[in-house]
């Protein structure tokens, strides 16, 4: 009788860009599961949030990438 493999997922083993680009997403969906249940913050609360995060997010790559630069 054949045995069966058992499937397991190893998270190691999985190809992520950057983990601060993972943040960046998660930070965005938090903040907008924040506001979909929040009485007092609106959707341009969430796109002020987006538009800062997305700035901040483009200078720390930025500056990581001009930090490796050997010249």
């Amino acid at each position: 009788m054949a045995e069966k493999k058992e499937a397991t997922l190893d998270l190691s083993k999985m190809r992520v860009p950057n983990m601060e680009f993972v943040v960046y997403i998660v930070a965005l969906v938090v903040a907008m599961i924040v506001i979909a249940i929040s009485d007092a913050l609106t959707i341009a609360a969430w796109f002020q949030f987006y538009l800062i995060t997305t700035a901040i997010y483009i200078l720390s790559r930025g500056i990581a990438k001009a930090h490796n630069v050997t010249e």
